[in-house]
């Protein structure tokens, strides 16, 4: 069966586990960024496959905690007032996504769509013999709180209903199975426990995705989009940063598949994408074999920090990652923020200290929907389609957001339905 050429634009992992997903079902696929792959917001995120973790930003809990996160110095998330007309009404938005019924709605349509996905990437793990450092070790989400780790356990009730396999805890059996943690005791009042969680370095999955795709004849074009041309509803061309038009022939379709760049490009052709950046931190550092690391992923739940270790051998490094600020559109990392980040790895891991205080910093811009869910599908444009918005999540949710996308093209919207929301113009 011949299907009609897909140009998908983003060569992060959320554009090319598109393109893989598209190649495999016999499309052909161009990839356009003027990148590398994998070199974006993709490069060096918190390592955490969190199939079970998807819950949304937007919570009821998080109203009364705003203030203190959004102004105080040392909170996880931080809002650095700044001249900005796109967030007044991104928080708007956010602010009516607070409801207990949409935040339930949204997390069991984040789960379907990690679900759907995660057997794809073991699949093209295997099959394609991709190495990215992947590792199946179980996320343990640890709590300082007796009240938050019995909220986590209601939640856990609420996911187990769909199959997720999850045990809270206690103190004793969190140190058992993690001792590196033994000093923060007193700390310390228990951990939600998922055994079916992984982690990988995402930007050498992206660099084995592209490699793989690149051998099976896939092109990419070193350009970056400007612009988008329609006329009378259609998509009929697109425009490179050297100035040169590409025709777009009916029946063909062009995925926006690039992060937060999404948004300024489908502006170009009226269309408004509701995504604004949440800049991300994290830090690197390379491990010794004698190194303590935690075993598994480990997330510090009251300063929203993860850990991940990486790799065997002389590749053997440690990831550290965190911190959620609401800080414009620039990507470059602040002082303050890397200290804080540094800081609270010292206190939890006072063995790497040395090694936390040499590692130099990275930051990445979550491209974040108010709701938590990604845009996929048509944008009411002929030949036009988005797959943008997974935000944190982006690895998690890349490979179903890929065979949601798929299976639309193919006929059947299934799968897209939580996510279309509604026209994008």
């Amino acid at each position: 069966m011949s299907r009609a050429p897909v140009t998908v634009v983003g060569a992060g992992v959320t554009g090319l586990t598109t393109a893989l997903a598209l190649h495999e079902a016999g499309y052909p696929v161009l990839i356009v960024d003027p990148a590398a792959p994998g070199s974006g917001t993709s490069a060096a995120n918190g390592a955490q496959l969190s199939w079970a973790f998807v819950a949304p930003l937007a919570d009821p809990a998080v109203l009364p905690k705003l203030p203190g996160w959004l102004l105080g110095s040392d909170s996880p998330i931080r809002w650095m007032p700044r001249p900005d007309p796109a967030l007044p009404g991104w928080g708007l938005k956010f602010l009516r996504a607070c409801t207990h019924r949409r935040v339930r709605a949204t997390t069991a349509a984040l789960l379907e769509l990690a679900a759907l996905g995660r057997p794809q990437l073991d699949d093209w793990r295997t099959r394609l013999g991709l190495d990215f450092d992947w590792r199946a070790n179980g996320k343990l989400l640890v709590h300082r709180d007796a009240e938050a780790l019995a909220k986590a356990g209601r939640q856990a009730d609420f996911q187990r209903q769909r199959g997720i396999d999850q045990r809270l805890i206690e103190r004793d059996a969190l140190l058992e199975r993690e001792p590196t943690l033994e000093h923060l005791r007193d700390q310390l009042a228990g951990a939600l426990w998922t055994p079916g969680e992984a982690l990988g370095d995402c930007r050498r999955f992206c660099e084995a995705v592209a490699g793989h795709l690149a051998d099976q004849g896939v092109a990419f074009v070193k350009r970056r989009v400007e612009r988008l041309e329609t006329r009378h509803g259609r998509l009929i061309a697109w425009h490179d940063d050297r100035g040169e038009r590409h025709a777009q022939d009916p029946g063909e379709t062009l995925i926006v598949a690039a992060g937060l760049a999404s948004r300024r490009l489908l502006a170009t052709s009226g269309i408004r994408l509701p995504l604004y950046p949440l800049k991300g931190y994290s830090l690197t550092l390379p491990l010794g074999v004698e190194d303590p690391a935690p075993e598994a992923s480990v997330t510090d739940v009251a300063y929203k920090v993860v850990y991940a270790r990486l790799g065997q051998g002389e590749r053997r490094r440690l990831r550290i990652a965190g911190i959620a600020d609401l800080d414009g559109w620039q990507a470059r990392p602040r002082d303050s923020r890397v200290a804080l980040l540094k800081r609270r790895a010292r206190e939890f891991l006072p063995a790497l200290a040395e090694r936390i205080d040499a590692a130099e910093a990275w930051t990445g811009l979550r491209p974040a929907t108010p709701d938590g869910r990604p845009r996929l599908g048509p944008t009411g444009i002929e030949g036009l389609w988005v797959n943008a918005g997974q935000g944190a999540l982006g690895w998690t949710l890349a490979p179903g957001s890929a065979l949601a996308l798929r299976a639309a093209l193919d006929g059947d919207d299934t799968a897209i339905a939580p996510f279309r929301n509604r026209p994008l113009r």
